[in-house]
């Protein structure tokens, strides 16, 4: 039998941390906590369940967001290089479109297999506990991510699929059977 004690608070923690991160100055600091605490949380929970592809889907879609918002970042900086030059003389006409369209497309086509990744991982996570809002926030998570192209509404959705996180992982009970297969 084993204990979750410790995954439970490290997990529910994490994804509070993570809302948190928008908090000026000092959420930086809360979203890498919460990040760390998720990791440690998951990668338990996969060694508790004996299914390595529970950690292996959330460093997958952990990977590919943090590649999308580095990319996007990239490609949204070199398209403003004109602008920063001053080579703009008919006014804003000549404002770079192109490149940040392309780096929001980036953005938004890894956020989303992201959160795809996410709402898999959290989908194994709903089969062996049987907490239904494992499979809620990461359904919340991933058609967030698609609904962000409306005017940032989609954001609401994450924002909501990370609470539904923490409530998962705070009901997670105290104990498990070493092999809970579904």
């Amino acid at each position: 039998m084993a204990q979750v004690g410790n995954e439970k608070i490290l997990g529910g923690l994490g994804s509070i941390f993570i809302i948190l991160g928008f908090i000026p100055w000092i959420g930086w600091l809360l979203g890498i906590a919460g990040i760390v605490l998720l990791f440690i949380a998951i990668n338990k929970l996969a060694q508790i369940f004996s299914d390595k592809n529970i950690f292996n889907k959330f460093l997958t879609g952990f990977l590919i967001s943090t590649a999308g918002i580095l990319l996007a970042f990239i490609f949204g900086m070199f398209s403003m290089i004109p602008l920063m030059m001053g080579n703009f003389y008919h006014g804003m006409n000549h404002i770079p479109t192109g490149g940040l369209i392309f780096f929001f497309l980036i953005f938004y086509a890894l956020n989303i297999t992201g959160m795809y990744f996410y709402r898999q991982c959290f989908n194994l996570l709903h089969q062996y506990t049987q907490i239904n809002l494992f499979s809620l926030a990461g359904i919340f998570m991933f058609w967030g991510a698609v609904g962000i192209i409306l005017f940032g509404l989609g954001a609401i959705a994450i924002f909501v699929g990370w609470i539904l996180l923490a409530i998962a992982f705070f009901s997670l009970p105290e104990h498990y059977e070493g092999k809970n297969t579904v």
